[in-house]
């Protein structure tokens, strides 16, 4: 334990030193953290999930006490700092039966906001940025091509695994032929659906910006791999996402750009031609295992699309008639209490009814408060996501804040609390609406 101590506030030290690089180490760190957990350190596996959180919290240290700059103004906040509030209050609930779990509890509403604030800071000029999402980009090929292999190889591979050490992975197919639905350098695969959908919304505004040809060509190859591995995970909700945000980016940025309307369309002509020839030659082994998914279980498919909404209703409406305005408290239904009950060999809480889908589950940790807190700022940020686009003119943000808008938007029901990987990613994004203009705006006072 003492070891521990000592590690923990090491890495708070040296992530301190420099907040830039710890925000982005972060930032790469969580595509290759499941290489660790499952292939160098499987050991471990439970305390590596903690080193990005470790390390944001020694940036934010950096930012915010030694540097000294304050939380960036805007009408968001407001809801920010209730969520805030009320996750407090509810981290030290009788019905946890330690307020150690809702410390750690706190983590997952809030560790992840502070990123929305320092965005602005992190990248002085717009090719700063898009230099950041160039490079960034390049990891989706050996991403990928690791997910390729992981398609081709047996459910008894080395290659795959899951972090948590279960032999038995995720199959899709019939009869013997048992392929795997492929995770990626993730820990499983809800955080490589998560990648891929990120990746998308970086690479397209990539292709109507002036590039050398060297990097417009890795940019068309790293959206045919975006595209093919998505059929690889077997998940229907990633490839349904992509082809609604593929659809919607192109509409949107026609409509609104109606005299260049025949340039931006030229624009994706070449990229679809060479998309609808190559993923469905040779990716077509995972296209038609997940249609015949798709098929077999069309009736699941639908039910899910609304599960979150029936599920939401009836379990918010269990939590009032059992809690009122109170809850189980913060972290009680996290994936990573148990573990930390038996590590610190903390008290069991109070049984609750199981929960699946994120909606209840937040109102059972947080109570209703708390819940229209959440979604509150869920919803803020996407208006706020939209007036931000509306006012920028320069073409290269304006598509940023477009994928911005729409990663937002599309995914309105998609996990962000308990998924870490969507919950930094979703903060990222959110960043874009101090980001953006600033970045307009330093763009003018340097021409």
């Amino acid at each position: 334990m003492l070891i521990a101590i000592v590690a923990i506030f090491f890495l708070i030290f040296i992530s301190a030193l420099d907040w830039k690089k710890s925000v982005v180490f972060v930032l790469v760190f969580i595509i290759l953290e499941g290489v660790a957990r499952k292939w160098i350190l499987p050991q471990a596996s439970n305390l590596i999930y903690f080193v990005k959180d470790l390390v944001l919290i020694g940036a934010y240290i950096k930012y915010f006490l030694i540097e000294g700059k304050k939380i960036k103004k805007h009408n968001i906040n407001i809801f920010i700092y209730l969520l805030a509030i009320w996750s407090f209050v509810q981290a030290f609930n009788p019905s946890l039966g330690s307020y150690i779990v809702g410390l750690f509890g706190l983590k997952t509403y809030l560790l992840y906001i502070p990123i929305f604030w320092i965005l602005p800071d992190l990248f002085t000029s717009k090719i700063d940025l898009y230099k950041f999402i160039r490079n960034y980009s390049l990891l989706v090929i050996p991403v990928c091509l690791l997910a390729v292999a992981q398609f081709f190889s047996p459910p008894s591979s080395p290659l795959n695994v899951y972090a948590s050490g279960v032999d038995v992975v995720a199959t899709f197919g019939v009869g013997k032929e048992q392929i795997v639905r492929v995770s990626g350098t993730f820990s499983y695969i809800t955080g490589f659906g998560t990648y891929l959908s990120v990746s998308l919304a970086l690479l397209i505004p990539l292709l109507t910006l002036r590039q050398s040809r060297i990097w417009y060509c890795l940019t068309i190859i790293e959206l045919l791999l975006v595209l093919g591995t998505s059929f690889m995970t077997g998940s229907r909700a990633v490839v349904l996402y992509e082809a609604l945000f593929l659809i919607s980016y192109i509409f949107i940025l026609s409509l609104t750009h109606l005299n260049q309307a025949p340039r931006i369309i030229k624009k994706f002509i070449i990229p679809t031609i060479v998309a609808a020839m190559v993923v469905p030659t040779y990716f077509s082994k995972s296209i038609n295992l997940l249609s015949q998914r798709s098929t077999s279980n069309s009736a699941e498919g639908t039910a899910r699309i609304w599960r979150p909404f029936a599920e939401a209703a009836s379990g918010i409406n269990y939590i009032i008639q059992s809690k009122q305005i109170d809850s189980y408290g913060t972290g009680a239904t996290h994936q990573a209490t148990s573990f930390l009950r038996k590590l610190l060999d903390l008290p069991q809480g109070e049984p609750m009814p199981l929960l699946e889908v994120e909606p209840p589950r937040v109102a059972a940790e947080i109570g209703v408060i708390g819940f229209i807190s959440w979604y509150l700022i869920r919803i803020s940020l996407i208006i706020y996501l939209l007036l931000t686009l509306i006012k920028l003119r320069d073409p290269f943000l304006y598509q940023l804040a477009l994928s911005a808008f729409l990663f937002h938007a599309l995914q309105i029901t998609i996990p962000v609390i308990f998924n870490p990987y969507m919950g930094i990613y979703y903060w990222f994004f959110a960043g874009f609406i101090l980001l953006l203009p600033a970045l307009e705006k330093r763009e003018q006072e340097t021409f």
